[in-house]
């Protein structure tokens, strides 16, 4: 598990005095749940995705002393941090409860006061995960004996490391408890006060707390989605302008703004500039062009502005026009990538003079001009992925994994039959059989450039053909893996493989025909659940074969009436019974097998990483070469998830 600490936000509840009912002022505590099972959207620092996270109770690890320090905002750099302790940990009812003690420190009064006040009533756990189960949107697991639907994180071992006073919390279940502390003194308290105020000449009336109703919920959400927003604005930030990972977690930190991230990164750039261009400026020029990059970045919409058109303005000069063009690319069509090169140093404050090969370099440091590629790459590399002609996603299923380790797939049978109850009869628990199979994904890559030659040359061949070609070839590897399943004939998780005698899927070796395909259509049918408790009908609805029979398959399956010259007028009850595949990788293999399969999701499965489905690429500054290096990766897997709905004749 990631190292780094994870916070949830929680809130006490108020009394009707507007005070946390629990509140003890001589004691100068109060007493709060530090945790709920209640799902909260938070950012996995493993995967950087958000899930709702759910604690389990049973996995809090409490600390042998039973406390935690109290912070004030998880300020955790300074012992004038700490205002307190969380004491007396305890986990009831699912609920990790212990009491807020605050110091009679300074620093601690305020927090103190605005708690008694009812100003202050949310509290933050920081935890350190142990061991955590994802379950991917869509899919379903058995953790601890209880069922949870994805997409949800499930922490199952953790510590709790500090609780932490705050202005919002999150987690709106979880509450102090009801039980008022001190009651009688409290009333008394009030009374004395009334009396107080009305001896100063104000009514009754004022002495009552005016509290506006505040939708704590929508309070908690907005904070939820701010925060949301700005670690994607940040992360997307450094991912465009290859800042370190290191520096990148640093800017991701809670209460670093976007301005100061923004600010950082262009620091980052400027430095990797000075290092790659040596004595092209002085230190007095840096720090002029780090003037002007502010008052650039004041204008970031025109810096859009400009990417856009220049991007709309080379798919037009590559004839690859998208339907609406930004406004100014026109302007930017007759642009050669030289000249593109150096409007991007315009736009960014640096130099536009030096020979040419220099000028391209720094150009490339830019947060523009490599972007202004990237995008071009990206946009020609998921077109040549959509142009590859594949053929797989007509008849398999698609999944979604999470990691590349050995994945799981479990089958359930059918349940048991019902009994017949008769008076005084007791009914009985059902039982089902489960079967299951198992897969791991793998990633597949390439490396290519775009070189400072390319551009200078203005090769869009480089910028447009290279990585389509890309894109075709991540296409055609996932139909490689998809039909690898039919050829390679692996074992199941029963140990036989996938076509076999023993799973009653291999028939008898055939043309396509009447006699062959009541041999299929009879073994699909006659198929068993995994307990043997029932036939389960499967019928055919894709036949998968090479290009060599398609004209044999196309003329059977075609043709309403078929026949000898005995008996002409025979009809073919097999007629458009099934969706025709012709797949050519199957020629290799061989050019007389033919396939028959079942419903999607239930024959064979290509599952992808997160469920991404289409390449992704990265970029960065050339370091072999002298230019911009890319890398192309899609990361996927193909399995059969049971083979009762698959069957295989090899035809004559």
């Amino acid at each position: 598990m990631n190292d780094q600490l994870t916070y949830r936000a929680l809130t006490i509840a108020k009394g009707d005095s507007g005070a946390p009912s629990t509140l003890d002022v001589e004691g100068r505590s109060v007493e709060a749940i530090g945790a709920t099972e209640t799902p909260v959207l938070e950012r996995d620092y493993d995967t950087w995705e958000v899930y709702p996270t759910v604690l389990l109770m049973s996995g809090c690890q409490i600390p042998p002393n039973r406390q935690l320090p109290l912070l004030d905002t998880h300020s955790r750099y300074s012992t004038a941090s700490v205002i307190g302790s969380y004491r007396d940990m305890r986990i009831e009812n699912n609920q990790l409860l212990g009491r807020a003690v605050f110091s009679t420190a300074e620093e601690a009064e305020g927090p103190w006061l605005k708690t008694m006040e009812g100003h202050l009533t949310d509290y933050s756990v920081a935890r350190k995960d142990l061991e955590a189960t994802i379950i991917p949107a869509n899919q379903t697991g058995l953790i601890d004996g209880r069922t949870f639907q994805g997409p949800v994180k499930v922490v199952t071992k953790w510590i709790p490391k500090e609780m932490s006073s705050c202005p919002i919390g999150a987690d709106e279940n979880a509450k102090a408890r009801a039980a008022t502390a001190q009651p009688e003194k409290q009333a008394k308290e009030n009374v004395n006060m009334s009396t107080e105020t009305q001896n100063r000449g104000l009514s009754a009336e004022t002495t009552q707390p005016q509290t506006p109703a505040v939708d704590l919920a929508a309070v908690r959400a907005e904070a939820v989605k701010a925060e949301y927003e700005r670690i994607s604005e940040i992360d997307a930030m450094c991912s465009r302008a290859d800042v370190p990972a290191d520096k990148k977690a640093e800017l991701i930190k809670p209460g670093v703004t976007v301005d100061a991230a923004r600010a950082a990164v262009m620091e980052i750039i400027l430095d990797r500039s000075a290092a790659q261009n040596p004595g092209h400026r002085t230190t007095g020029q840096t720090d002029q062009l780090r003037a002007e990059q502010t008052r650039f970045e004041m204008g970031a919409d025109e810096r859009d502005k400009f990417r856009s058109a220049a991007e709309d303005g080379l798919l037009i000069r590559c004839g690859k026009a998208p339907e609406k063009v930004a406004d100014g690319a026109r302007d930017f069509a007759g642009f050669s990538l030289r000249e593109l090169a150096r409007e991007s140093l315009r736009m960014s404050g640096q130099s536009q003079g030096g020979d040419v090969m220099a000028m391209v370099g720094r150009a490339l440091t830019t947060s523009d001009f490599p972007l202004i590629l990237a995008n071009i790459a990206n946009k020609s590399l998921f077109a040549g992925y959509d142009a590859a002609s594949e053929t797989w996603g007509k008849w398999c299923g698609t999944g979604s994994v999470n990691d590349f380790k050995t994945n799981t797939i479990v089958r359930a049978g059918e349940m048991a039959d019902l009994d017949q109850i008769r008076e005084d009869d007791e009914y009985k628990y059902g039982s089902r059989s489960e079967a299951q199979e198992q897969f791991a994904i793998a990633t597949y890559g390439k490396l290519f450039n775009i070189s400072r030659q390319a551009i200078i040359n203005d090769d869009l061949g480089a910028l447009t053909d290279i990585p389509a070609a890309h894109g075709e070839a991540a296409g055609r590897k996932i139909g490689d893996i998809a039909y690898a399943v039919l050829t390679a004939n692996s074992a199941m998780g029963d140990g036989t493989a996938l076509f076999h005698a023993n799973h009653t899927n291999l028939g008898t070796a055939g043309v396509i025909g009447t006699t062959t395909m009541a041999e299929a259509v009879k073994l699909m049918a006659l198929q068993k659940d995994i307990g043997g408790k029932r036939r389960l009908n499967i019928a055919p609805k894709y036949l998968i074969t090479s290009p060599a029979l398609a004209q044999a398959a196309q003329t059977f399956f075609g043709s309403s009436m078929i026949g000898t010259q005995a008996n002409p007028n025979q009809v073919n009850i097999y007629a458009g019974l099934v969706e025709l595949v012709f797949e050519p990788r199957l020629f290799d293999d061989s050019a007389t097998a033919w396939y028959l399969a079942g419903n999607k999701g239930k024959t064979v499965n290509v599952y992808f990483l997160n469920g991404n489905q289409t390449p992704y690429m990265e970029t960065r500054q050339g370091w072999s070469v002298d230019g911009v290096e890319y890398k192309v990766r899609i990361d996927a897997g193909a399995k059969a998830v049971d083979w009762k709905s698959l069957f295989k004749n090899a035809g004559a």
